[in-house]
């Protein structure tokens, strides 16, 4: 698992540039973040999140991953609408994840480039 890495550099910036900010950073402190490396998995797991807890996201992309494996555009793209829907989304949600991973299939939407292009 993978979290994004920020140090005390950061977090003085930010505190600098904002006072509301850096009173909150204070009270909060350090903040953990898990991030996937890959776009793909990504946006899945974006899309899983929208619109509910952060455990209830958690919950679901568990099921997810049990009921299909790896997230990859492969993996999605072969999996029936129905068992996406049936790991605790939405039928709207299903069928965006769905849709990702034909868009990757297909060559519409390139995950691999994305890395590679500038800000």
């Amino acid at each position: 698992m993978q979290y994004f890495e920020y140090g005390e550099t950061e977090i003085q910036y930010l505190s600098g540039k904002d006072r509301v900010l850096g009173k909150a950073i204070d009270r909060i402190g350090y903040i953990k973040r898990q991030i996937f490396p890959e776009p793909f998995k990504a946006l899945v797991y974006s899309v899983v999140g929208q619109q509910i807890s952060g455990k209830a996201a958690e919950t679901v992309w568990n099921k997810l991953t049990a009921a299909v494996g790896d997230i990859t555009p492969e993996s999605i793209g072969s999996t029936e609408l129905e068992c996406i829907q049936t790991c605790g989304m939405s039928n709207r949600k299903s069928e965006y994840i769905k849709g990702i991973a034909e868009a990757a299939l297909s060559g519409e939407i390139d995950f691999n480039s994305l890395n590679n292009m500038s800000d």
